[in-house]
């Protein structure tokens, strides 16, 4: 008799500490923190020119950069 009401306690107290997880909880959107920016390239006349570009709010910032002459 003591041995079933240890192998009931044993169970009850295993399904007790069991917390549900819903797989369909509500996920808010992802928000950026800041913006993507990166550098953009052109060719002109044989010369390299780099400016940045704010791909977040779709602008340019600041002037082209000449780097050098491509061979």
């Amino acid at each position: 008799m003591k041995r079933v009401y240890a192998i009931c306690l044993a169970i009850v107290c295993s399904f007790s500490c069991i917390q549900p997880v819903f797989a369909q909880e509500n996920i808010s959107q992802i928000e950026p923190r800041s913006d993507v920016i990166d550098w953009r390239y052109k060719m002109e006349n044989g010369k390299l020119y780099k400016r940045l570009y704010n791909f977040t709010k779709e602008q340019w910032i600041g002037d082209w950069i000449y780097v050098g002459n491509v061979n």
